[in-house]
């Protein structure tokens, strides 16, 4: 009697210790995403403020200067909405993984409790 509730126990916290592991990576890698997603924003801004200094400096014309700026915003905003994009697609995809990290704990808890006797 006290050798099987030793090995639940064991067998419970492996479980567990994987679980918590499984999350940790999940987690990390999604974190990882999206700081890499946050630098890219971050160089878009960096990349747009030093074009546009470049194109007061280089334009005498104020026609000139307003054409350009409209061109680097609508590149600038394009870029911007990309990036947009691909961070939404992360977050849906941790979303998924977060789900299907819950269905799957889900399933082992459930099956614990049934083959251990655990209402």
């Amino acid at each position: 009697m006290q050798n099987d509730l030793i090995q639940q126990w064991a067998e419970l916290n492996k479980i567990t210790t994987d679980s918590i592991k499984e999350l940790g990576e999940i987690n990390t890698n999604a974190m990882t995403r999206l700081t890499q997603r946050q630098m890219e924003m971050m160089n878009l801004y960096m990349e747009g403020g030093a074009k546009q200094l470049e194109t007061l400096n280089e334009t005498k014309d104020i026609q000139d200067i307003v054409a350009t700026q409209s061109k680097l915003f609508n590149e600038f905003n394009t870029k911007l909405t990309e990036n947009a994009r691909q961070t939404a697609s992360e977050l849906v995809d941790v979303k998924d993984k977060l789900s299907a990290w819950v269905e799957k704990n889900t399933e082992i808890t459930t099956a614990n409790l049934a083959k251990n006797n655990i209402k």
